[in-house]
């Protein structure tokens, strides 16, 4: 299955690249920020798995996690001090499904990842034999999600 990554994410495209990139970003962080980080990167691997090497999602599905997120959510942290400035407006995501995120808060973008998440834990389960369902489809618009945090998170 051939997925559309804009131009801007290409860098972070392969799993062994965005990865990296999360581990960089994982040692300047600390505190808060570098749980959140960690989280997302397992994640990250979680997802890259069931694209790259067609692990069913059902086998990972217990190991994606929300929990930092929901903590960090829960006593007030702000998720735009991983970058406080809006996405910028990237030629390469205008007309993709990404175009949408110019402008935006990163808090957006995180809450955004994160939803997606939860939305796949509750629904998978239940619905997962049904053919509507595009469900490496979603995984990978979670991904270029987290692609897209990571190429805006490491500009200057």
């Amino acid at each position: 299955m051939n997925f559309n990554i804009p131009t801007a994410l290409k860098s972070l495209a392969s799993a062994g690249s965005a990865i990296s990139e999360i581990s960089k970003w994982l040692k300047r962080s600390k505190g808060d920020s570098r749980s959140l980080l960690s989280e997302l990167k397992d994640n990250l691997t979680y997802f890259d798995l069931v694209i790259n090497d067609n692990i069913p999602i059902n086998d990972i599905l217990d190991k994606i996690s929300c929990e930092e997120f929901l903590r960090l959510s829960k006593e007030g942290y702000n998720f735009n001090s991983l970058k406080d400035c809006k996405i910028p407006n990237y030629p390469s995501l205008q007309k993709t499904a990404l175009a949408s995120w110019a402008g935006k808060d990163t808090e957006d973008l995180v809450e955004s990842i994160y939803d997606r998440i939860k939305d796949l834990k509750i629904r998978y389960p239940l619905v997962a034999d049904k053919e509507n369902y595009r469900w490496n489809i979603r995984v990978n618009n979670i991904r270029k999600r987290i692609w897209l945090l990571l190429r805006h998170t490491r500009e200057k």
